[in-house]
């Protein structure tokens, strides 16, 4: 893990999915703080649940709509959202979008495996993310939420960090080792 840029892997996502969504005439609306937010976590599998969720939207967000993807400073964390108008009816319970396999809507002719959103939920949770999908009528919602992160210097990741934490820790632990060997020394020297 390390610290994550969040608004720039959300533009990231935002420029590899524009020519889709320019295909099917989809407008995003990003709302994103000025100033960055960052998180703890994996960039591949946080790419990949970001890439699994926009891919959701191109696929099947109604043509010709606004898609709409919100960044929120929550204090203590950070919520990502991505809401959409689904061009096919949802029949389905919200949290049943998230079970292997299962789609919106059984008839849907795209291709598509059925796992993005249930990918995209287990990668959030195993970086200790929190996912949640809303549905009310045909609008579709996907929010994340993580623990936000306190930037660290910029020639600092949380690796070096760690790093630099280990060796602080083995030093201390030398030189008490070293003391107490000397204080053994002296203490058989004098006996």
């Amino acid at each position: 893990r390390m610290q994550i840029h969040m608004q720039e892997m959300i533009y990231q996502a935002s420029g590899e999915f524009a020519d889709k969504f320019e295909e099917r005439n989809l407008k995003i609306i990003e709302n994103l703080p000025q100033g960055p937010l960052y998180i703890r976590a994996d960039g591949r599998r946080l790419w990949r649940v970001l890439e699994n969720l926009f891919n959701n939207v191109a696929k099947y967000a109604m043509s010709n709509t606004r898609v709409y993807v919100d960044l929120l400073d929550l204090g203590s964390e950070i919520k990502f959202s991505i809401k959409n108008i689904s061009e096919q009816r949802l029949n389905i319970e919200a949290e049943d979008l998230t079970e292997r396999f299962i789609r919106g809507d059984i008839s849907r002719s795209t291709e598509g495996s059925g796992l993005g959103l249930s990918i995209a939920k287990n990668l959030t949770e195993i970086q200790g993310g929190k996912f949640y999908i809303y549905v009310d009528g045909d609008l579709f919602r996907v929010t994340i939420i993580f623990p936000k992160l306190e930037a660290l210097p910029e020639d600092m990741s949380i690796g070096a960090l760690e790093e630099n934490i280990e060796a602080s820790l083995e030093k201390s632990i030398n030189e008490e080792t070293d003391g107490q060997t000397e204080n053994q020394e002296e203490s058989s020297s004098e006996g």
